[in-house]
């Protein structure tokens, strides 16, 4: 009776994988890396040929490079004049008005007379018309290096103004569905300041500080002092920073609204030479403003055409219409700024909506904020750089670690954790993880791994090390008395035949030791894995965990699924052939599953595969790879492990 109870649970089991098998059965044939390798003919592009393309001559490249690099050669041929010209006139005059007093206002933020901030307004605007990529933006001044300083004499009148500013940025924001341009508010203050400060001569009675003479025309261009590069890299460098950072910021949403794209090169290319060109006619760094470009968008602005007229405009301001604004007070000026910082102070909105989204990036936010406060705009920058690159290593030392599942009647696998339909495959253990694998986090990798897998791999392996070394020295006692016992025997029948018996039990000695220390090896060809294992469990094999007395892992092969994967570094060779030795010491077999192709081919170049790993380990999907799992299992229950 406990013969046929043991016959039919083999029988059942059997069933049961011939059920399982036919499950995971595919239509396709099963591919490996090597079969997918050469069914798709892989092979990577030399990096000479891409050497060669890219310093490849000819004039159709010369051409492309040069409509590449000046964007108005490919846009102005096809300006639509009659559609878009009038709005692009419109919406030029419209940001001319504005910016005017507001380069004048900037001039005075960063210490110099007024007439640099007409200067700022001109030249890079037309430089960014040649080489700017973006419809929409408006290049001007956007550099804070010091809050104005209030005079006592000057109260009043920056009061009065601000006020007024006030008021009509409130009109506007009321009116702005009905009204086709803003109201210019501060061109309108502007104009009445001026002729008030002439009429009433607030400069001589009331001691107000007024813009003075502003020299018309042109200046020539002058180079740079060598002597001050020194002294202004740090903060050249963060003003370059953030410059482009809001240009192409702002640039992505017109495009996106607009349905067109910004080149993000480019626009590094034309901020830059806006900023080079204009630094050597004396005027300040810019960048884009998202007000003036907001009002060129409203005001009807299709093209780059909108900024060039507007840098006329400010040209006839320099060249004739400068003179008039000599008795501006300063003081207004002051209050544009003031009012402008409204933008600025509507970031702190921000926060909330940081707080709910992305709380790592609320944390990147505020200590950008406190270290800029504290320490300036270039170290405030730096600690904000270096910040972000720890938490990025942080968070990816934080990734989302995973058992998969299968989905009922689906070749898909999700985390069984996550999804309640979603079913381990019998003997086989998947593992994923959601972010890379190099240096900072291999180790982490790996202790996840054995965690989740439910196995004390380390300890498993260092309880069988221990048996097999108790095991070896007590075949060694068990010799040594063998061998005295022989030369007792022996001793009566003379030396030579003792030198005979020694030697024998030397060899006998030396191959039960190398029994005992075999390992566990793949074998060059998994398909053979099985008849292999049927050929060896005919001789008992006493360093197997079950014959060892030790506990045997619930699953006979893992997968890993290397998706995610997007390089491989020297850390994470190291550590995936870690893996393969440590769960090959406790019979369990590893597959790899879903490599991308560069990342196969950085395997390949830190010669990750060799006789024991190879392609073959390397599967197309992770249904393949759980496929192949089952039809080919490294050991049964009751089969000896292969060893060499």
């Amino acid at each position: 009776t406990g013969l046929s109870e043991n016959v039919q649970v083999q029988l059942s089991a059997t069933q049961a994988m011939e059920l399982q098998r036919r499950d995971y059965r595919m239509e396709r044939p099963l591919l490996n890396q090597e079969q997918l390798e050469e069914l798709g003919h892989w092979s990577s592009a030399p990096r000479t040929r891409q050497w060669r393309i890219w310093f490849q001559c000819s004039h159709a490249r010369a051409r492309a490079l040069l409509l590449q690099r000046l964007p108005v050669l490919v846009w102005l041929p096809r300006y639509p004049v009659r559609d878009w010209l009038l709005g692009d006139l419109l919406s030029g005059l419209s940001v001319a008005i504005m910016q005017l007093p507001q380069g004048l206002a900037y001039a005075l933020l960063a210490g110099l007379p007024p007439v640099y901030g007409l200067y700022s307004s001109f030249y890079p605007v037309f430089i960014y018309f040649l080489f700017g990529t973006s419809r929409h933006i408006s290049v001007v001044l956007e550099v804070c290096w010091k809050l104005p300083q209030s005079v006592v004499g000057t109260v009043v009148t920056a009061v009065v103004a601000g006020v007024v500013l006030v008021m009509v940025k409130l009109l506007n924001d009321k009116l702005q569905r009905h009204l086709p341009v803003p109201i210019p508010g501060e061109l309108l203050t502007l104009i009445g300041a001026t002729g008030i400060s002439y009429g009433v001569g607030l400069q001589h009675r009331f001691g107000v500080d007024v813009v003075g003479n502003i020299p018309p025309g042109l200046v020539a261009p002058v180079a740079p002092s060598p002597q001050l590069f020194a002294k202004l890299v740090g903060n050249a460098f963060a003003i370059a920073v953030v410059g482009f950072a809001i240009a192409i910021s702002l640039g992505k949403i017109f495009a996106l609204r607009h349905g067109y794209r910004v080149d993000s090169n480019q626009e590094l290319v034309a901020l830059g030479l806006s900023n080079l060109i204009g630094g050597i006619f004396q005027c300040f760094p810019v960048s884009c403003s998202m007000s003036r470009s907001l009002v060129q968008e409203s005001a009807g602005g299709n093209t780059q055409v909108a900024g060039a007229v507007s840098s006329l405009f400010i040209l006839l301001v320099i060249l004739k219409l400068g003179e008039l604004f000599k008795d501006l007070p300063k003081a207004v000026l002051a209050a544009t700024i003031i009012v402008n910082l409204k933008g600025m102070l509507m970031q702190f909105a921000d926060v909330c909506s940081l707080w709910k989204a992305n709380r790592a990036d609320l944390l990147i936010w505020l200590v950008t904020f406190v270290a800029t406060i504290l320490l300036n705009l270039d170290l405030g920058l730096a600690v904000a750089i270096v910040f972000s690159l720890l938490l990025l290593v942080v968070r990816t030392q934080l990734p989302h670690y995973s058992v998969l599942g299968r989905l009922p009647d689906t070749d898909i696998y999700r985390d069984v954790a996550e999804y309640s339909e979603a079913k381990e495959v019998p003997g086989v253990k998947i593992f994923r993880s959601s972010a890379t694998v190099y240096f900072a986090n291999a180790e982490l990798y790996s202790d996840a791994l054995k965690q989740r897998c439910g196995v004390d791999v380390d300890h498993l392996i260092s309880r069988k090390k221990k048996l097999l070394k108790k095991q070896e020295k007590l075949k060694l006692k068990q010799l040594q008395k063998e061998k005295q016992l022989l030369k007792q025997a022996a001793s009566s029948k003379g030396a030579s035949v003792s030198v005979n018996v020694n030697s024998s039990l030397e060899d006998i000695k030396s191959n039960d030791v190398e029994d005992s220390k075999a390992k566990v090896s793949p074998g060059d060809k998994l398909e053979d894995t099985a008849a292999n294992g049927q050929e060896d469990a005919k001789a008992p094999d006493m360093s197997t965990l079950k014959a060892l007395g030790l506990p045997q892992p619930d699953f006979h092969s893992l997968v890993l699924d290397l998706g995610a994967l997007s390089f491989v570094d020297t850390v994470c060779l190291k550590s995936l052939k870690n893996i393969f030795h440590d769960f090959r010491e406790i019979e369990v077999e590893v597959y790899m599953a879903a490599c991308h192709s560069p990342v196969v081919a950085q395997l390949e170049a830190g010669h990750f595969f060799d006789a024991s790993i190879t392609k073959k380990h390397l599967f197309a999907s992770v249904h393949d790879a759980v496929t192949f799992a089952l039809q080919h299992p490294r050991s049964g229950p009751d089969s000896a492990v292969l060893v060499s």
